[in-house]
């Protein structure tokens, strides 16, 4: 039987603040606040965000929206980050540019999380994922999906599946979500909330993690 820890970033920071005090310090007796601790690692600077690069985002928050709020997942940025910066330089500090950067790299990453947890209930996954490049869209209506899927299963890429039961399937696995239909609502994903179900009423909200892996602006 699957056992779901349910994570929060709370609880992330403090595994965080615990395993980085140890990292940096095995002798240490106490762990550091997570502040203090993420300043250990990376400099004290936010990163630029917008299509002018001047919208200042935290540098966790940043992280985190590309993640499913997951141990591994900080993890694999941290580590992803930490092989940039040596390549780059022989500081022991990450900048806001490396956490920008590695993000490609995280998304392939997720991506390929993705692939191996679905895959034996979707074992079209990678058309799917194939579909939602084609739509390139980070929001899109019900009736987008199905006009590509119908296509695909016309021409024989797809064998006969259901579209809800598809997109069920990529909700459950948070590949998606949904996006109320006020806009400054953020977009509704079950790593979020356990009890979250799909309305098939409102636009689909693809998960940030993988814009890039999917070539989604």
């Amino acid at each position: 039987m699957k056992i779901e820890i349910d994570w929060d970033e709370e609880k992330i920071k403090k595994l965080l603040a615990f395993r980085i005090s140890r990292a940096v310090d095995r002798n240490c007796e106490k762990t550091l606040n997570f502040i203090d601790a993420w300043n250990k690692i990376f400099k004290d600077e936010p990163v630029f965000m917008g299509d002018q690069g001047k919208r200042p985002m935290n540098r966790f928050d940043f992280i985190s929206r590309s993640t499913h709020i997951r141990p591994r997942d900080y993890v694999k940025y941290l580590q992803a980050c930490a092989s940039a910066e040596a390549l780059e330089s022989d500081k022991q500090i990450i900048s806001a540019k490396i956490i920008k950067r590695v993000d490609k790299a995280f998304s392939n990453y997720l991506k390929d999380e993705i692939i191996d947890e679905i895959q034996a209930i979707l074992p079209e996954i990678d058309m799917i994922f194939q579909i939602m490049s084609q739509i390139g869209k980070q929001q899109f209506k019900v009736d987008e999906f199905k006009s590509v899927f119908d296509s695909y299963l016309e021409n024989g890429t797809i064998e006969g599946k259901d579209v809800n039961h598809v997109l069920q399937n990529l909700y459950d696995f948070s590949v998606v979500g949904n996006q109320p239909r006020n806009p400054k609502i953020q977009p509704v994903f079950r790593y979020k909330n356990r009890e979250s179900r799909l309305n098939l009423s409102e636009n689909i909200a693809v998960h940030r993690g993988l814009f890039k892996s999917l070539q989604i602006l």
